[in-house]
C-alpha cells in the first residue's frame, strides 16, 4: 500500500501556526473568563470574532496533518472546559 506524502508551504505551516496559538489563547480564556464563556456558549461566532479568534478550516486540518500530537493536546484541554455539545454547536457553522 502506498502513502500519500503531502507537502504544505510555508504559509500554511504558518497558519496552522497561529491556529494552534489561537486554541491555546482560547483554552487560557475559557479558564478565566466567564463573560466570554457565557458569550462563546451563547453566540460562539460572534464572540470568536469579537476576540479575534476565528480560525480559518484549512488552518486547522493543516495543523492536524503536521502537528497531531499538539492538536490532540488543545483538544483535550478545550474537552476539560466545555462539554461535547458545546463544541459541536460550535464548529456546526463552520463544517456545513
Amino acid at each position: 500500500m502506498s502513502q500519500q506524502v503531502v507537502e504544505y508551504s510555508a504559509e500554511q505551516i504558518s497558519d496552522a501556526n497561529k491556529a494552534a496559538v489561537t486554541m491555546e489563547a482560547l483554552i487560557g480564556r475559557l479558564s478565566h473568563d466567564e463573560d466570554f464563556a457565557a458569550h462563546l456558549a451563547n453566540n460562539a461566532r460572534e464572540a470568536l470574532e469579537a476576540s479575534d479568534m476565528l480560525m480559518e478550516k484549512e488552518a486547522i486540518q493543516v495543523l492536524m496533518a503536521v502537528d497531531p500530537e499538539r492538536f490532540d493536546k488543545l483538544c483535550e484541554a478545550l474537552f476539560d472546559l466545555v462539554d461535547s455539545d458545546f463544541l459541536h454547536t460550535m464548529s456546526a457553522p463552520s463544517c456545513a
